[in-house]
């Protein structure tokens, strides 16, 4: 295998919030006395980074809403749901085989740092990962500081490192640390939203067995 390491996403990649994501933002709506929803559809369509962006899509007047004051709305609402999500179907499998083939796999996430170890233990997932990296915040500014320190921190030669994501953030900080990346459209992003960085695009995370010849 080429790769020593996969750094990997974890929300919408590995484990499966999409559909509480969705829910969370229209509770959010009626909670601010908006009246518009999102679909999932739109969802996929209009989600970024920052998600301070994705919450002006979605209808909201920062005029009238403190962005911070979302932010705690969605914390609550989000962890109240996060264990009616589950894992990816193919999540277990992609994990088991690269620890087999001797890859070094990492979590690099826009998740608070808590809730994201919370999350990762939950499901049982914890010993497969040499590192699990969140941010120190719920604003999910960005994550592309926290791949680069623990690069330098442990001298990784990024020819030696697979990034793989589901939104266009994810190409973006593999692009900030030098490394190659590839897509999935399972996630939080739609495929055509994910095609225009480029990089490869799968369908699931079943075709990265494929993709990487293992």
């Amino acid at each position: 295998m080429k790769y020593k390491y996969v750094i990997w996403d974890w929300n919408g990649t590995l484990f499966d919030d999409v559909e509480i994501s969705v829910y969370t933002m229209n509770k959010m709506l009626e909670k601010t006395g908006y009246k518009n929803r999102i679909d999932l559809d739109l969802y996929k369509k209009i989600f970024t980074f920052p998600v301070s962006e994705y919450y002006q899509k979605a209808g909201f007047d920062f005029s009238k809403d403190k962005f911070e004051d979302l932010a705690e709305i969605y914390v609550e609402v989000y962890t109240s749901l996060q264990f009616t999500a589950k894992l990816n179907d193919e999540t277990l499998p992609i994990l088991k085989l690269l620890k087999n083939r001797g890859c070094k796999q990492i979590i690099v996430s826009a998740c608070e740092k808590n809730r994201l170890l919370n999350q990762v233990e939950k499901f049982k997932v914890k010993d497969y990962f040499d590192a699990v990296l969140g941010i120190d915040d719920d604003l999910a500014v960005s994550k592309s500081s926290l791949a680069k320190k623990w690069f330098d921190d442990n001298k990784i030669d990024k020819n030696d490192v697979l990034f793989i994501g589901d939104t266009v953030h994810d190409y973006e900080v593999s692009q900030s640390i030098s490394c190659d990346c590839v897509l999935v459209s399972c996630g939080h992003q739609d495929k055509s939203v994910l095609e225009k960085t480029n990089a490869p695009v799968l369908d699931k995370l079943s075709q990265i067995s494929d993709f990487l010849a293992l």
